[in-house]
């Protein structure tokens, strides 16, 4: 986390196991790695501070479905295709989704799943 207002947020969420991962966060989270051994050192935390929920077939059939309820208010591009999956996720966990992206609250719009900022947006640079 490279900014302090997230990290003063989810820190100690991170500390009581209440934040969890699957692998599509994953795969969005190693790729802003700043090298080798960021990719490394971040790959283990996630490992360590987070529960790792499986990500099944259901999730992607969930995240097609909330495409479609998307296109039906004509904002099927709303959202991309990772956060519909991560949205998919939580919401078959029963998990709030703490983000800092628009995206989910598109997706939120048409699930009414509970989702949060994690820090108001455009409070980050």
């Amino acid at each position: 986390m490279r900014h302090p207002s997230v990290s003063a947020v989810l820190t100690p969420l991170m500390a009581t196991g209440l934040v969890a991962h699957c692998g599509v966060l994953d795969l969005e989270v190693l790729f802003s790695a700043r090298g080798h051994a960021d990719l490394i050192a971040t790959r283990r935390r996630l490992r360590v501070g987070f529960h790792l929920i499986q990500m099944l077939q259901a999730d992607f059939d969930r995240a097609i479905d909330v495409m479609e309820l998307l296109a039906k208010a004509g904002k099927h591009r709303s959202a991309s295709l990772p956060d519909l999956l991560l949205a998919a996720v939580a919401e078959r966990a029963g998990l709030t989704l703490v983000h800092y992206d628009a995206d989910f609250d598109h997706i939120a719009g048409v699930t009414n799943q509970l989702t949060q900022w994690v820090v108001p947006a455009g409070s980050v640079p």
